[in-house]
């Protein structure tokens, strides 16, 4: 699964897709937790790589399976929600599910998670992330540049984004890049 979710910010989308699969049918009859964070990671996925119908009934499975075993996750759980709706060309929806699971880790404790979900937030096109990463007391490089792509985004600014998709490049995370570069208009 930690495979999965590199392979997710790295842009390798179809790996991750092919790996998700197995995980799901693997984890399906263990009643583990990870059975319904797999599903949500592959809704992710699918959402990523643009396909709506496979990734909302994908994101039903994940909602159905969800419960107190895997509270832990509802982050994962709306950030699946925010892709499925992006793949459904519903941006407004998309970023509503990146700032609810950013809520709901910062409910939770969980920084990294609350970064990761504003980092979402912000490839999907909210310019309204800033504030909240400004909330998050982290300090590494995912963070600085996370606010820098906020910043630039916000600012409409087309070179800052075009640094912005560099600087994720250099860190191997392409879809980030390929998402900083069109919100360039490049």
């Amino acid at each position: 699964m930690l495979l999965a979710d590199v392979l997710i910010v790295r842009g390798q989308l179809d790996e991750a897709v092919a790996l998700l699969r197995r995980a799901t049918v693997t984890l399906a009859p263990t009643g583990y937790s990870w059975g319904p964070l797999a599903w949500m990671l592959l809704a992710q996925a699918l959402g990523q790589r643009g396909m709506p119908v496979e990734a909302g009934k994908t994101l039903s499975r994940a909602e159905s399976r969800h419960g107190l075993k895997s509270m832990l996750f509802a982050p994962e759980l709306a950030l699946a929600r925010a892709w499925t709706c992006f793949a459904r060309k519903d941006p407004v929806t998309a970023v509503a599910g990146a700032r609810e699971a950013a809520k709901a880790a910062e409910r939770g404790g969980q920084s990294a998670v609350a970064l990761r979900a504003l980092h979402d937030a912000v490839r999907l096109g909210d310019t309204r992330a800033a504030d909240a990463l400004a909330r998050i007391d982290l300090t590494c490089t995912f963070a600085d540049v996370t606010r820098a792509h906020a910043a630039a985004l916000t600012a409409g600014d087309a070179s800052a984004l075009n640094d912005v998709a560099a600087r994720y490049r250099d860190l191997g995370m392409h879809a980030a890049a390929a998402d900083a570069l069109r919100q360039a208009g490049g």
